[in-house]
C-alpha cells in the first residue's frame, strides 16, 4: 500500500489598515474677536450699536462619510448683560441678528445658542465660516458715571463656564443644539469707554418795558446744565458787549446810550457770575446725568434813565468740564 504524504504550508497575509484622513483630526473649534463700542456719552441717551466676529473651522477626515457638522455657539449669562466698572454697570445686550431682534444665548439657559453648518468642500478637509456678532448698549441710561472725572471703561470678559462649543457630525438628519455634549470654549471680552460729556441751554433775562431806572429793577434766567454723572463742571459768562465782566453794560439799539447792569449767582445779589476775573465767579456743580437748572439773577441798578429805546446785551454762557 502505497502512503502519499501532503504538506500544508500556510500563508498569513499581514494587512495595514489605514484609516482615511487619519493625520487630520476631527473635530470643530471658535475664535471670538473682541467686541468695541467705542467711546459713548450717556447724557445723549441714545443707544450705540456695534459689531464683533467669531471664526468657526471644522476639520474631517480626507474620505468623511459625514460631510455635514452643525455648530452650536453657546453664550450663558443673565440678558441684558452688564459692562462693569468696579460697583458701576452699563447695559447691553449682544444679538445674533441685525436687526437686533434675536438675542445671543444658550442651551443650558433654555435661550437661542447661535447655530451654523459647515460642509465639507470637494477638495480639502476643512471649511471655515465667520458670524458676526451684533452689540448694542441700551439708551436711556443717564445715571452711569465716570471715575475720578476721567473717561472710564466698562468692561465684560467672558471665558470659562461663560462661552461652549458643540457639534456634530451629520450625512442626512441634522441633529439639534440640546443633543450635542459642549466640547470647547471661545473667550472674548466686550468694552465700552464712558466720557465726560456736557450740555447746556439757557433762557434771557428780561427786564421787561420802564419809564425811569430810579430804582433797582430785577429779574431772572436760567442756565440748564446736564452733565455726565460724576463729572465735575464750571460755568462762566462772558462780559458781554461792555467787554467789562465786573460792570456790564446793556446797549441802545441804534447807538446813542446804555444801562448798567449785572448778573449774580445768588439771590441777594452778592456774588457776580462771570469768569472768575475781577472778583466775579462761576457756576460749578458735578453732574448726575440729569439736568441741573441754575437760576440767573440780574439786577439793573439805580441810575440815570437814559434816552428811550430798546437796550440788550448778549452774554456767552461757557461750560467747562
Amino acid at each position: 500500500m502505497k502512503l502519499t504524504r501532503w504538506t500544508w504550508v500556510s500563508f498569513v497575509f499581514v494587512i495595514l489598515a489605514l484609516r482615511p484622513g487619519a493625520a487630520h483630526a476631527a473635530g470643530c473649534s471658535a475664535s471670538a474677536s473682541s467686541i468695541d463700542f467705542g467711546q459713548l456719552s450717556p447724557i445723549a441717551l441714545r443707544e450705540v450699536d456695534t459689531t464683533g466676529s467669531i471664526t468657526v473651522t471644522c476639520t474631517w477626515p480626507a474620505l468623511a462619510v459625514m460631510p455635514n457638522a452643525l455648530v452650536c455657539l453657546n453664550l450663558g449669562g443673565p440678558d441684558p448683560r452688564v459692562l462693569r466698572n468696579g460697583g458701576n454697570t452699563l447695559q447691553y445686550t449682544l444679538y445674533q441678528d441685525a436687526s437686533r431682534l434675536t438675542a445671543w444665548g444658550s442651551v443650558a439657559a433654555g435661550t437661542q445658542p447661535i447655530a451654523l453648518v459647515l460642509t465639507k468642500p470637494p477638495a480639502g478637509v476643512s471649511a471655515s465660516q465667520s458670524v458676526t456678532i451684533y452689540g448694542r448698549i441700551a439708551g436711556n441710561q443717564p445715571a452711569v458715571p465716570t471715575v475720578n472725572n476721567s473717561n472710564t471703561t466698562y468692561k465684560e470678559m467672558f471665558n470659562g463656564t461663560s462661552t461652549a462649543l458643540s457639534y456634530g457630525f451629520y450625512r442626512f438628519i441634522e441633529p439639534t443644539c440640546a443633543g450635542l455634549a459642549a466640547t470647547d470654549r471661545f473667550p472674548f471680552d466686550v468694552s465700552a469707554i464712558v466720557v465726560n460729556d456736557c450740555n447746556i441751554t439757557a433762557t434771557g433775562v428780561g427786564f421787561g418795558a420802564v419809564s425811569v431806572t430810579t430804582a433797582h429793577l430785577r429779574s431772572t434766567g436760567t442756565i440748564t446744565a446736564r452733565c455726565t454723572n460724576g463729572d465735575a463742571w464750571r460755568i462762566a459768562l462772558s462780559a458781554g458787549a461792555g467787554g467789562n465782566v465786573s460792570a456790564r453794560r446793556m446797549q441802545r439799539s441804534g447807538g446813542g446810550g446804555e444801562v448798567a447792569y449785572q448778573l449774580y449767582l445768588d439771590s441777594s445779589h452778592a456774588t457776580v457770575w462771570g469768569d472768575g476775573a475781577k472778583g466775579t465767579s462761576t457756576g460749578t456743580g458735578t453732574g448726575s446725568g440729569y439736568a441741573t437748572v441754575l437760576t440767573v439773577y440780574g439786577d439793573v441798578p439805580a441810575q440815570t434813565t437814559p434816552a428811550p429805546g430798546n437796550y440788550s446785551d448778549t452774554i456767552t454762557a461757557t461750560i467747562s468740564f
